[in-house]
C-alpha cells in the first residue's frame, strides 16, 4: 500500500466442460435400475443454467462475443459487453463456475445464485474451491433466466451484497480503455485514457527493477488507474485518506494494483515511486498463507519501500526525514518492529511505519544479503512465520539479535 510522499516521506485456454455444483451435498449412490431416473425440478433448472454458463464460458476463452451475448436479453447486455471486452483484454485463461437455484423458482422464470473463478494473464489456475477466499478469485452473482420458447434467457444480473470481498472488480461494469507493454497492462475508465501511456511508461521501467528481486514474477503486472468514482467503488473502497495506491492479492492466483488518479498523477516523481513500491508487493506477498498480515505491516511495506526506492538507499529518501521527525518528537527508536496501523494513527506513526521498515531491510540486505533478505521477508510476510523462528532460518541468529544490530545501524544513519 503506497502512501503520498509529503514532509515525512508519506500503493482454459482449454475450458472445464463440466460444471461446479458448490452447494448441494453429493447424492449417495443409487443401484441400477431399469427405468430412467427422474430429476426434481430444482436439478432440471440447475442442469438449464449450467447449460447457459457453459456456452458463455466456451464463447469467453474462444473470443466469441456473439455467443457471449446470445442468452442475455437486451436490457442486461451492456454490462455482458463490457464483462466479455475487458476479459479478453486481461486474457482470461479460465473460468469455472457454480451454481445454487434459488427460491422462487419455476420452469418459466428461474433465480440462480452464481459463482465464476478466473484467471488471468499467465497466473496458474488452480482446482475449484467453493470459497471465495480460496482457490481462484470468484465473482457472486444472483441471475434470473426466463424461458422463452425452448432456451433461458439471462434477464437480470444482480450483485450479491458483502458477499466477496474481491467485488466489484474495476472490470465488471464499465468498459475500460486499455495501454499494454512488455510486462504490464493498464487500464481505466473512459475518463482517464489520456493518462494511461503515462502510467505504462513508469510501469515498465519499474519491471526491469522489481522483477530483480524475484525468481518468479508475475507474467504481466495489471494496474488500474482509478478516477475518484471509481477509487471509492472498486474492491469496496473502504481506504484509509493517506491511501494514493494499493496492491491486492486475487487469492493465491495473481494481483491487481490500483492506482487513485488524482494523487499519484501529481508529479513523475510521486508516480514512479508508489507504482514501484505496488509492483514490489506484487512479487514479495504472491501467493501468501499469511492469515495475520496486520503485524507484519512494517516488514510488508518496508520492503516494498527499500524496492520502490531502489537503486537509492534509505538514508538518501524521504524515510530519512520521517526518522529524524520521530526521533526529535517521541524518543529514540527502540526495535524495528513497528506497531500496526489503525484509522486513529497519525501522520507522524504512518510515516515512521514505513520507515523503519525501509531502513530495516536495508540493514537486512547490509549485514546478510539480498538473498538471504528476501528468503526471510518470504517466510514472515508470505508463509506466515514468527519473527524468530524465521531469523534462525535466514541469518542463523535470534531475530533478538538481528533487531538490536539493526537498531543501532538506523541510528548511525538517521
Amino acid at each position: 500500500m503506497a502512501r503520498a510522499f509529503g514532509a515525512f516521506g508519506v500503493l482454459l485456454l482449454a475450458v472445464s466442460a463440466a460444471a461446479v455444483v458448490f452447494w448441494p451435498q453429493p447424492r449417495q449412490a443409487r443401484p441400477a435400475t431399469a427405468a430412467p431416473a427422474v430429476l426434481d425440478l430444482p436439478a432440471l433448472l440447475e442442469r438449464e443454467v449450467q447449460s447457459v454458463l457453459r456456452g458463455q464460458v466456451d464463447a469467453l476463452l474462444n473470443g466469441d462475443e456473439k455467443g457471449w451475448l446470445t442468452p442475455v436479453d437486451i436490457v442486461a447486455q451492456s454490462r455482458y459487453r463490457a464483462i466479455y471486452r475487458n476479459l479478453r483484454k486481461l486474457e482470461i485463461r479460465r473460468a469455472d463456475y457454480g451454481v445454487e437455484i434459488r427460491e422462487p423458482s419455476t420452469e418459466s422464470t428461474v433465480h440462480a445464485r452464481v459463482m465464476i473463478s478466473y484467471c488471468l494473464g499467465g497466473a496458474t489456475c488452480p482446482a475449484w474451491v467453493d470459497r471465495v477466499d480460496e482457490g481462484a478469485p470468484k465473482l457472486l452473482y444472483d441471475l434470473t433466466l426466463t424461458r422463452r420458447r425452448d432456451d433461458y434467457v439471462v434477464t437480470k444480473i444482480a450483485d450479491v451484497e458483502d458477499g466477496n470481498y474481491l467485488q466489484p472488480t474495476p472490470w465488471e461494469n464499465v468498459e475500460l480503455r486499455f495501454a499494454r507493454g512488455k510486462r504490464v497492462v493498464v487500464a481505466g475508465p473512459p475518463g482517464q485514457a489520456k493518462n494511461l501511456r503515462r502510467v505504462l511508461a513508469a510501469a515498465e521501467k519499474a519491471a526491469t527493477v522489481v522483477d530483480r528481486f524475484s525468481s518468479e514474477p508475475p507474467g504481466r503486472y495489471r494496474i488500474y488507474l482509478a478516477d475518484d468514482k471509481s477509487w471509492k467503488r472498486w474492491y469496496g473502497g473502504q481506504l484509509s485518506t493517506w491511501v494514493v495506491g494499493y496492491h491486492l492479492a486475487l487469492n493465491q492466483t495473481g494481483s491487481d494494483i490500483v492506482l487513485k488518479a488524482s494523487q499519484v498523477l501529481e508529479s513523475d516523481r510521486q508516480l514512479a515511486l508508489t507504482v514501484q513500491h505496488e509492483m514490489a508487493h506484487a512479487v514479495t506477498m504472491v501467493p501468501s498463507y499469511n492469515r495475520d498480515p496486520d503485524d507484519d505491516l512494517w516488514l510488508i511495506e518496508g520492503v516494498a519501500d527499500y524496492i520502490g526506492f531502489f537503486p537509492g538507499k534509505p538514508q538518501n529518501t524521504e524515510s530519512r526525514y520521517a526518522l529524524r521527525n520521530w526521533v526529535d518528537e517521541r524518543g529514540a527508536l527502540r526495535s524495528i518492529v513497528r506497531p500496526a496501523l489503525t484509522e486513529k494513527s497519525d501522520d507522524l506513526t504512518v510515516s515512521t511505519l514505513y520507515a523503519t521498515g525501509h531502513y530495516a531491510v536495508g540493514c537486512l540486505v547490509d549485514g546478510y544479503g539480498r538473498a538471504r533478505m528476501l528468503d526471510f521477508v518470504k517466510r514472515v510476510v508470505r508463509d506466515g512465520q514468527e519473527l524468530d523462528p524465521a531469523a534462525r532460518t535466514s541469518f542463523g541468529k535470534p531475530f533478538k539479535t538481528v533487531d538490536k544490530a539493526c537498531v543501532s545501524w538506523i541510528t548511525q544513519r538517521i
